[in-house]
């Protein structure tokens, strides 16, 4: 009985624990604007960082917006289509 108890407890505080809290939140791009970022690259830029998903873009990089899709925007980084959030910038689609 101790050690279900004590297993239980230790589940619980792992679980609150904001070591394993996540702040990515999974946003799904209309498939309109993944077709239209397909059909109208643009020349790639240069990004020194990694980018992951969640990461922002540089404030410094042009964003190409999406016309029917005003919430997003999108670059082309190493010939990949990237799509971010207009208003924060942050990548929230990146092609594989």
């Amino acid at each position: 009985m101790k050690r279900i108890i004590i297993v239980t407890i230790s589940a619980l505080l792992l679980s609150t624990s904001p070591l394993f809290a996540q702040d990515t939140v999974i946003v799904e791009v209309p498939q309109t604007a993944r077709d239209y970022v397909i059909a109208h690259p643009t020349d790639p830029i240069v990004v020194e960082e990694d980018l992951t998903m969640g990461a922002a873009i540089p404030e410094d990089v042009e964003l190409v917006p999406i016309p029917d899709a005003p919430d997003y925007s999108y670059v082309y980084v190493d010939k990949r289509p990237i799509i971010v959030s207009t208003k924060d910038r942050k990548v929230v689609y990146m092609s594989q």
